[in-house]
């Protein structure tokens, strides 16, 4: 079974990104977890929070949909962890924070798991 970290890694390999990039626009987003620490986490060698990856996975797929407007294949996306997804938030009540820019303050997902 392929690891969200490895699915958000080649996604970004494809989209011919950068870790710098994803860092700085995971940073824009609110992330707060250093370059080193997000490129450790991509290539399997540090574990992140699920809402951290989320948020790392979101600054991927943001970055992928700007370059290429949105045409890229669904196979081409970075995952979301099992407890976190966009349309599953869509239909729970807002009262969590994710990486879209419609929240306020840094990004942190609370996930059942943590």
């Amino acid at each position: 079974m392929t690891m969200q970290h490895e699915q958000t890694l080649d996604a970004l390999d494809f989209a011919g990104l950068t870790v710098g990039e994803v860092w700085l626009h995971y940073v824009n987003m609110g992330g707060d977890i250093g370059e080193t620490e997000v490129d450790a986490y991509l290539h399997g060698m540090m574990p992140l929070p699920a809402g951290e990856r989320n948020c790392v996975s979101q600054a991927v797929n943001e970055l992928i949909d700007d370059a290429a407007g949105g045409h890229l294949s669904a196979g081409c996306r970075a995952p979301y962890s099992v407890n976190h997804s966009p349309i599953r938030e869509a239909l729970l009540p807002a009262t969590k924070q994710d990486c879209s820019p419609q929240y306020e303050g840094r990004c942190s997902v609370r996930s059942e798991n943590g």
